[in-house]
């Protein structure tokens, strides 16, 4: 019964479910929580195989080059000149994760310990790649339950990220309304973006597959520059972004270039099954172990977050609402980052002008805000945590 097509049947339809649910509740409630819990289920009452994620197959073309491809389409969505225009913002969601890694070599590590709080950092810091990256690490060390812990922190964050969040907009929001604050350009004043180096291909090099080469082979010069220019020093995964965002800014590559050559779906489950690899082997004992660290370390890591992003905020006189709000988007990412925001300006109680003022104003620096930690910043903070833990 559980052929690998049976299997990537349960493994689709457990992935769609929890969209279902996310989508009815507007993102407040993690579809990969759904997903994971309903894997959790199935392992422990025996119903579902352990290993039928394996059997899918997913995992290994994950491990073999997806997340390479992956990793470098994602260098393909950073745009350059508004990362540089929008320097406030992208300065407190950084200072933001300079928190949380004081609070996870320091606090968090006395309260739960060394590897429960490094683990759970890089989940916090971005979300799915980077929880992936310390889950894959974690399962070849041999700690299938850090595996899985990181899993579930990705799934949990958003309880408390979104709430936070959405609270913090919409203090800012009503301040403005109120006239206690004045909106504030957070833009630092516009670069222009430069015209790039290959303009275009030949039309008879156009199509999926001359894409999806494009990437493997940036992929390959990003595994070369990893192994043999810098001996390892900077992580393979690190280095892959890192080439990805150098091949779309001198135009080799096309912005979301898992997009274009109509692949992102397929990477991303890709990446999803070999998070939940881990779910297989762990026990309800290890399940309630991971309960108070879980708890711990987001509270917490959501409070020096919320902090120092406040910190650097005050410096460069940004609302500390505004300022909390844009840190604590590491725990959201995009879409939620867009949902949340139009749902506070939707909700606020002025005029459609004045709300439609508020909304340009806040929507660039939140969605600014995850994209940088997410895509960016969670991938370098996963490769410099990882080998500290394993």
């Amino acid at each position: 019964m559980w052929t690998p097509l049976f299997s990537f049947m349960v493994f689709v339809i457990f992935l769609s479910m929890g969209d279902w649910v996310s989508n009815l509740t507007k993102s407040r409630i993690s579809g990969l929580l759904i997903a994971m819990i309903l894997y959790l289920v199935g392992f422990q009452t025996g119903v579902i195989p352990a290993d039928t994620i394996t059997s899918t197959g997913l995992t290994t073309v994950a491990g073999g080059y997806g997340i390479a491809l992956l990793l470098v389409s994602m260098g393909t969505m950073i745009e350059l000149p508004t990362l540089f225009a929008q320097w406030k913002t992208v300065a407190i969601a950084l200072f933001a994760l300079v928190g949380l890694a004081l609070e996870s070599f320091t606090i968090s590590s006395m309260l739960v310990g060394r590897e429960w709080a490094l683990c759970a950092s890089a989940p916090i810091s971005g979300g799915i790649i980077a929880g992936q990256m310390t889950a894959e690490a974690a399962a070849n060390a041999g700690h299938p339950e850090l595996a899985a812990f990181a899993i579930l922190i990705i799934g949990c964050q958003g309880f408390v990220g979104l709430p936070i969040c959405s609270n913090m907009l919409r203090m800012y929001c009503n301040a403005i309304i109120d006239g206690r604050v004045a909106m504030q350009d957070l833009s630092g004043g516009a670069v222009e973006d430069k015209p790039k180096l290959i303009k275009n291909f030949p039309k008879f090099m156009a199509g999926d597959n001359t894409v999806f080469a494009r990437i493997a082979l940036v992929a390959w010069l990003g595994y070369l520059a990893s192994t043999y220019l810098t001996k390892g020093i900077i992580n393979v995964n690190v280095m892959y972004l890192i080439v990805g965002i150098i091949a779309y800014a001198i135009g080799f590559l096309p912005k979301n270039s898992h997009v274009a050559a109509h692949a992102n779906g397929f990477l991303m489950l890709c990446v999803m099954c070999i998070c939940f690899g881990s779910l297989a082997t762990i026990s309800m004992d290890d399940l309630k172990a991971m309960l108070i660290p879980l708890v711990v370390t987001l509270i917490v890591g959501a409070i020096f977050i919320i902090g120092f992003g406040s910190i650097m905020g005050r410096i460069l006189k940004v609302d500390w609402r505004l300022a909390a709000a844009i840190a604590i988007c590491c725990t959201i990412g995009y879409p939620g980052t867009q949902i949340i925001t139009e749902e506070v300006c939707r909700t606020l109680d002025c005029d459609e002008e004045l709300r439609a003022k508020i909304h340009d104003h806040v929507l660039p620096p939140i969605i600014v805000s995850g994209f940088t930690t997410v895509t960016i910043a969670s991938v370098f903070f996963a490769g410099f945590i990882i080998p500290l833990i394993f």
